[in-house]
């Protein structure tokens, strides 16, 4: 079984397109459901995601989904099969208090005005589009997306390259050939991880899935057959 987690702003549903393509059984999460009854940090959340899951199982996560499944991968390292990690931060080293701040104010707008929260969200340079197939969260959403900003935000995630070697299973690491910054990321972890590789895939951005499917699923693929 694979776990989906997609991304800050994102759904559940924009893991629907990959679900014939990948040989194996799927579960897109919709991790706007956490906050339903709570308001859980990232751990908390990390934890969550491993009592949902059995032994064996693998964490696909894209971006702040990304962020989420290295937290349970570090919460349960043994409880895994295997990874696919998709444009994510394992953690700033500074600068926290700014992203904290930037972050309450993405919760405020999104709190305020939706419309206008996904303009300005979706013009952001590094994301550089909103390709095709990349579902995002609706109105109804709105609350826990706005409550996510503040919970989830990369100011309160602490570092996680210490703990990056705790996780033995093998692991692909996924940027878009576009991402500079989040290529760069990607390969300081794969040197901290025991059982990684790094693939950058051509002509995408952050959104690597969505830009290019097709490799996308190829590259999936060729990972959970080894």
């Amino acid at each position: 079984m694979i776990h989906c987690l997609h991304g800050a702003v994102g759904s559940f549903k924009a893991w629907e397109n990959f679900r014939e393509d990948l040989g194996h059984s799927m579960t897109p999460v919709d991790l706007w459901r956490f906050f339903d009854q709570a308001t859980p940090t990232l751990a908390e959340a990390g934890q969550s995601i491993c009592q949902t899951a059995s032994s064996g199982d693998i964490l696909l996560g894209y971006s702040m989904g990304g962020r989420l499944a290295l937290h349970a991968l570090i919460t349960d390292p043994q409880k895994w099969k295997a990874a696919i990690i998709v444009s994510a931060h394992p953690g700033l080293t500074e600068e926290k208090e700014e992203r904290r701040i930037k972050d309450l104010e993405w919760a405020a707008l999104s709190a305020r005005d939706w419309e206008s929260f996904l303009q300005e969200w979706n013009q952001q340079s590094i994301l550089d589009s909103l390709p095709e197939g990349l579902h995002q969260a609706d109105i109804s959403d709105q609350k826990n997306v706005s409550q996510s900003f503040e919970n989830w935000s990369l100011g309160n995630q602490k570092d996680l390259r210490p703990e990056l070697p705790k996780i033995t299973c093998p692991v692909l690491w996924i940027t878009g050939e576009h991402d500079p910054k989040f290529t760069t990321l990607a390969k300081e972890a794969c040197e901290l991880l025991p059982n990684s590789e790094h693939l950058v895939i051509a002509n995408s951005g952050h959104r690597a899935p969505w830009d290019q499917p097709s490799k996308f699923r190829a590259v999936i693929n060729d990972f959970l057959k080894r």
